[in-house]
């Protein structure tokens, strides 16, 4: 069972794009601009930072593949506490992410469709035979539907080992509030024979 979230900051503007692999798996990214992550009940202005979260649908969850964040010291504090693999980046606008092994850009355009929100799938990580869960919880802000263009794509290649086919559509959201915490190991009990 996960630990309690700890930490709550609000995503000023977020954007959900999903696609599958060859082999058919889903798999999404996330970019966001945080604004005042810090601990929960602490007074100060937090982090403010971009990131791009690549992820992997793993049954009912999502499996956290690499974590591209602007600021060097964010990237530190969530490789420790939340045991994201990070990567260095940097973010030219709101969704063109650019790291050292490629970059993805997109293009959304809001439309007039507001979807309800829906809970958020349990987020796990992997260091190699060990898996974690990351306490995660939202607050919903505003949402919309997105007619998403890929401008550029040399990076979803480099982190999932193949190239995405990437949905025409997404969600943005514009001020979710963000609520996680420390990655706490999840025990696969053995299975033995019977």
């Amino acid at each position: 069972m996960p630990r309690k979230t700890i930490l709550r900051g609000t995503e000023e503007d977020t954007l959900e794009i999903e696609g599958d692999l060859p082999d058919g798996t889903r798999v999404g990214v996330l970019f966001f601009a945080m604004r005042g992550l810090r601990f929960k009940g602490t007074p100060g202005p937090g982090f403010d930072y971009r990131e791009a979260l690549w992820r992997k649908r793993e049954g009912d969850a999502w499996l956290a593949v690499a974590c591209d964040l602007d600021s060097a010291l964010v990237r530190a504090f969530g490789r420790r506490i939340v045991r994201y693999p990070d990567r260095k980046a940097s973010f030219d606008g709101s969704w063109r992410v650019i790291t050292d092994r490629g970059e993805l850009s997109v293009r959304a355009v809001e439309g007039d469709v507001h979807p309800d929100a829906v809970p958020p799938r349990r987020m796990l990580v992997r260091e190699g035979e060990r898996t974690w869960e990351i306490p995660w919880e939202e607050i919903p802000g505003e949402r919309s539907v997105a007619d998403v263009e890929i401008l550029s794509d040399t990076l979803s290649e480099p982190t999932f080992g193949a190239r995405v086919k990437w949905s025409r559509e997404g969600l943005v959201h514009r001020g979710r509030i963000h609520m996680c915490g420390f990655a706490s190991e999840i025990r696969i009990a053995a299975r033995h024979p019977t």
